[in-house]
């Protein structure tokens, strides 16, 4: 793991984490999205267009939470989906997301304090890439993805998978919210590799 992610994994607040995330907006991509590093965004895209038939690629409405540069937003984009919105807190990452002209609708706001401005049950598509984890968006902050999403419409959560007390915390509450019949698990499976030699797992669910 190099010393950036060392930094934005090991800082003590969400408020120095998204600090980090100003600091680094301009060289984000290059430090840890460029040469294979960082698989998360490209593996999210794939699950997406697996899910989303080409012809409905226009009509779906889709948020991108803890979105930062933007980068799936772009891919989506090329692959035919014109409704993306983006929630994301770091205002220098916004900025660089915003430049990128992807995104109808962006929320600079941090998920996990309560409700957000997001209107509840517009989306089709909810997905976080990178954003679950310590000093990131709580575990509970996945109650949040349930309120953007109409029923019927899918989230997916890509991540990390060696941190494994938040990981099982994550679990529980996700299986809290299956029995309290707020969504139905679609199905999770490993990634390889996922960010610089860790693994990752990516979670779909559907809300009911």
């Amino acid at each position: 793991m190099d010393s950036y992610t060392q930094s934005i994994r090991g800082t003590g607040s969400v408020a120095e984490v998204i600090a980090i995330y100003d600091d680094h907006c301009t060289t984000y991509e290059k430090m840890i999205c460029e040469e294979g590093k960082y698989k998360g965004p490209f593996i999210l895209v794939e699950a997406v267009t697996k899910e989303v038939p080409e012809c409905r690629r226009k009509e779906v409405r889709v948020i991108d939470v803890a979105a930062g540069t933007g980068m799936v937003g772009v891919a989506l984009a090329q692959k035919g989906f014109t409704n993306l919105d983006a929630l994301e807190p770091s205002e220098g990452m916004l900025k660089c997301l915003r430049s990128k002209n992807v995104y109808t609708n962006t929320f600079h706001e941090y998920v996990g304090q309560g409700h957000t401005n997001v209107p509840q049950g517009c989306y089709d598509l909810v997905f976080a890439v990178g954003g679950m984890g310590y000093n990131h968006i709580p575990f509970t902050g996945v109650l949040e993805f349930v309120r953007f999403a109409k029923p019927g419409g899918l989230v997916m959560i890509c991540m990390r998978h060696d941190e494994e007390d938040y990981l099982t915390k994550l679990n529980e509450y996700m299986n809290s919210l299956e029995e309290q019949q707020l969504w139905k698990k679609v199905f999770s499976t490993p990634i390889k590799d996922y960010l610089i030699g860790t693994d990752g797992i990516l979670f779909v669910y559907q809300v009911l």
